[in-house]
């Protein structure tokens, strides 16, 4: 009877052990099934997967794997948006090609691609590029009185297609978004856009103890500093 007793209560607190265990594994982070490999991913998406491909660029190292990158954070792997001029030997699965004149393009999650040499580049969007989905990121914006999609100074535009399918067109790179009667508008700077160089109506200023830039449209501009590169990241406005 008294060893009866001790099993059950033995069982009752490994149940009770199990549960808090999960719950509290489940408050951290999550995992993912990707295609044959598991990979430990908290919300802040960083990785302690090994990317299966190593690119240097400009003194910084990435990490590549099926289409995603990564940069090194401490002992982890963090998500980001690849830079223009980094290669990779083959296109990720499931790709779309496409024309834009008589030069062509690939694209895949949010970041195109051209032919160099044997292997493939990351370029900036071409005016005029049709996709399917958005890239990841996109916000919407009303310009004109037109919506747009905006992410990281690309404009897209929405519309249906012949067979009545949502489909995304390249309206604007680099800020600039170009209207249907030929002219552009440059568009506002937003809080986290970043440039090489100051406006050329920048004043520094001090706030609450902190070195800014001010424009005269109202803008503050932060220095920001990143391996051997300087950057002006708006602030406020």
């Amino acid at each position: 009877m008294k060893t009866q007793r001790s099993t059950c209560l033995f069982v009752l607190t490994l149940v009770v052990t199990l549960i808090f265990s999960t719950n509290s594994f489940a408050q951290r982070g999550r995992y993912k099934y990707n295609r044959g490999s598991y990979g430990y991913y908290p919300y802040r998406n960083y990785s302690y997967v090994h990317p299966r491909v190593s690119i240097h660029l400009e003194g910084y190292d990435y990490g590549y794997d099926r289409g995603y990158y990564y940069r090194p954070y401490g002992s982890y792997f963090q998500m980001v948006v690849p830079p223009f001029g980094l290669r990779i030997g083959t296109l990720p699965f499931g790709y779309r090609s496409f024309y834009i004149g008589p030069n062509p393009y690939y694209y895949y999650n949010g970041t195109y691609y051209r032919p160099y040499a044997n292997e493939y580049e990351v370029v900036a969007p071409p005016l005029g590029a049709v996709v399917r989905q958005l890239p990841p990121g996109a916000k919407p914006k009303v310009i004109d009185g037109q919506k747009y999609y905006e992410l990281s100074g690309t404009y897209y535009k929405e519309q249906l297609d012949s067979e009545n399918r949502l489909s995304y067109t390249v309206v604007g790179t680099d800020g600039v978004l170009n209207t249907d009667g030929g002219a552009s508008v440059q568009a506002e700077p937003q809080i986290g856009d970043r440039t090489d160089k100051l406006p050329a109506d920048s004043k520094p200023v001090v706030i609450q103890g902190e070195k800014l830039y001010s424009t005269t449209s109202g803008l503050y501009y932060k220095e920001v500093i990143e391996g051997n590169k300087v950057y002006y990241e708006v602030v406020g406005k």
